[in-house]
């Protein structure tokens, strides 16, 4: 499990014993202020952590949900608009529209932390939007996945979201690519 400073000082920890608790192997420091209790964190954990108003998305979110058998870095993250820029080499930050950042927003708990990522109806739309920027092989496995997974998807949600998205180029791609057979 990962810590901040400020998590463990509300613990009731001092400097001293969370300096102690490093020396002793009982703590492992990831960064300034950053704390794990394994060696063998994992990456994703940090960054919800580190950034817990960021949206896991893209192929991270897909990743995450079992579309996608394998996800390397960068790790997809959404924020809004005015957040502070993220300097981290394996994150991609994509700076959303303040209206669409909270759209199918949602808090789940993946592999036993809690991760802010975007339901399947709103990731849907982000993977077509973001069409051209997704490895070509990364982006055909998502569509096949949706495909598969196409009767669970809450089709009026979807509809909801794709109105506040004012491209119709999204509503085509989808029903051509996902919904063709119905």
């Amino acid at each position: 499990m990962i810590y901040l400073y400020t998590d463990l000082t509300k613990k009731g920890l001092s400097d001293y014993q969370i300096k102690k608790y490093v020396k002793d192997k009982k703590l492992y420091m990831i960064k300034k202020g950053i704390y794990s209790t394994k060696t063998d964190y994992n990456y994703l954990e940090l960054i919800a952590k580190k950034h817990p108003n960021a949206v896991f998305t893209l192929s991270t979110a897909c990743y995450c949900y079992g579309l996608i058998k394998n996800s390397n870095p960068p790790y997809y993250i959404a924020t809004k608009q005015k957040d502070r820029k993220i300097n981290d080499d394996n994150v991609k930050q994509i700076f959303m529209t303040d209206s669409l950042y909270n759209i199918g927003a949602s808090k789940i708990t993946y592999q036993g932390f809690n991760i802010m990522i975007y339901d399947l109806e709103r990731l849907l739309i982000e993977v077509v939007r973001n069409k051209v920027n997704l490895d070509y092989d990364i982006y055909h496995e998502i569509i096949e996945s949706y495909k598969k997974i196409k009767n669970l998807l809450n089709k009026n949600k979807l509809n909801d979201y794709i109105v506040n998205f004012k491209d119709q180029k999204i509503v085509t791609r989808i029903n051509k690519e996902v919904f063709e057979n119905i």
